[in-house]
């Protein structure tokens, strides 16, 4: 896969803010919720949670911007 460029990754942080609500660097599942209906209005909570379990790869409970750049980068479209 070809490195982004960093007016790209800037444009994604973007996307990243716009989610994470509470402003705290951080997207909690609720936050993902919203974002996996902008993505895909027909998510239910099933398809919400087991996103969120697969985008937070270190299981903290939280995706952070690393962990958002790479659900961007390789597979968002699959949801």
């Amino acid at each position: 896969m070809k490195p982004l460029s960093e007016e790209r990754v800037e444009e994604i942080k973007e996307h990243f803010k716009f989610f994470d609500r509470d402003n705290n660097g951080q997207i909690d599942v609720e936050e993902f919720g919203e974002l996996l209906q902008v993505l895909s209005p027909d998510a239910g909570e099933e398809q919400i949670h087991k996103g969120f379990s697969l985008v937070d790869t270190d299981s903290s409970g939280y995706i952070d911007f690393d962990e958002f750049l790479e659900w961007w980068k390789t597979c968002w479209w699959e949801f």
